[in-house]
């Protein structure tokens, strides 16, 4: 998820610039900056494909091979280029990350890569990306320490860019006083919890009472939830993970609990399915949904339905832009060599696009979205107003 360094990860950014400077060359592919676009075009996938957050590496695996199919068979680079998705898997390891990026950076067959989703593992690789210069484009990995040179690159919007429109919502619908339970191991709930969602509602005139901490190895939260059921606010914001915010949901409904619950987008993707009725009414604001109705949108919900036999999440259409503007990077600098594409993301980020998530602007090499709130009905999600 979007997470951030720690200390191991720290410790991993100097294991990673060692073993990339290093590290030999791989296969003989590597284009050449200047020598246009090759007829095929190998793209590596390093991500988290098992373990605790495997549904974000999955998903945006997934999407991209739906891109990688429809730039193909549009012929969108040229009669004849092709693009290639290689796959590996980080399993939620920093230092398997750190092992993977660096033989994948070594590969000169690979021209850019599908970077890590949790954020830990993404700071920790991304200096290294810079020195081997080998474009990255990340998902997910929303803490600060992974856009950091001008070849890491992020087709996620980081959480707190967008996450004031749960605040606004909160705000529109007279629910002025709220508790937030927050993760804070990870730094993005972590910053969140303690200093972009205080900001957030007190502009929109919601007071937070109750600031509760967990840490991502609490797993009962009977206390937690019996402390805020007493308080009885009009709502709870809750940052966790998501099967923490799953024992959660069903804890505070236990101890008595009615009132609204306020997610972020970990709980989107049918994630919180698994709470039962508990997560009935659940809001949380999302950068995408399949019940988002710009065109873009639907018509990358319809692709992927039918290739995949269900509906796409979030973590699919990050995977599926990111290879867009992959593809229109190439496209726009006529040169698929790793600095042909670095040229090309960042020429592609100074104008933006329209793609699954919908318009699409940029803040250097980050990816910014409007976003959407939606409601969880116990089945599926839809818009709010």
């Amino acid at each position: 998820m979007k997470i951030g360094t720690t200390k191991t990860a720290v410790a991993a950014v100097a294991a990673v610039a060692v073993l990339a400077l290093s590290a030999c060359g791989g296969g003989s592919g590597t284009q050449q900056s200047g020598q246009g676009v090759a007829k095929q075009i190998t793209i590596a996938a390093v991500n988290d494909q098992t373990g605790p957050v495997a549904y974000a590496g999955v998903g945006a695996s997934k999407g991209a091979q739906l891109a990688i199919d429809q730039i193909n068979e549009q012929g969108f680079l040229g009669d004849g280029v092709t693009l290639k998705l290689q796959q590996t898997d980080t399993a939620g390891e920093i230092d398997r990350a750190v092992s993977e990026m660096t033989k994948t950076m070594a590969d000169n067959d690979v021209s850019v890569i599908l970077g890590p989703t949790m954020a830990q593992q993404a700071a920790a690789v991304a200096p290294a990306v810079g020195q081997r210069k080998v474009p990255t484009v990340f998902t997910q990995s929303g803490s600060e320490g992974v856009v950091v040179n001008d070849y890491t690159f992020r087709a996620t919007a980081p959480m707190e860019s967008y996450y004031d429109i749960a605040a606004k919502w909160l705000g529109d619908n007279g629910l002025k006083n709220v508790s937030v339970i927050y993760n804070a191991t990870y730094p993005t709930f972590a910053n969140l919890g303690k200093t972009v969602f205080p900001k957030d509602a007190a502009a929109n005139g919601v007071k937070v009472g109750q600031s509760i901490e967990v840490q991502s190895t609490t797993q009962d939260f009977t206390g937690q939830a019996q402390q805020i059921a007493q308080a009885n606010p009009p709502a709870v914001s809750m940052m966790l993970i998501a099967s923490q915010a799953v024992t959660f949901m069903k804890q505070l409904r236990q101890a008595g609990y009615q009132g609204q619950i306020v997610g972020t987008s970990v709980q989107g993707s049918g994630n919180a399915a698994a709470a039962g009725a508990a997560a009935n009414g659940l809001v949380y604001p999302v950068d995408f949904s399949s019940a988002m109705n710009g065109e873009t949108s639907q018509a990358f919900t319809k692709a992927f339905t039918a290739k995949y036999g269900k509906a796409p999440d979030a973590y699919a259409a990050e995977g599926f832009d990111a290879l867009w503007w992959v593809a229109r990077g190439i496209k726009a600098s006529n040169d698929s060599s790793r600095s042909g594409i670095q040229k090309g993301l960042v020429q592609v980020a100074g104008h933006g696009f329209t793609g699954a998530m919908g318009d699409l602007t940029f803040d250097g090499n980050d990816m910014r979205v409007t976003g959407a709130m939606v409601k969880w009905d116990g089945s599926k999600e839809s818009l709010v107003d």
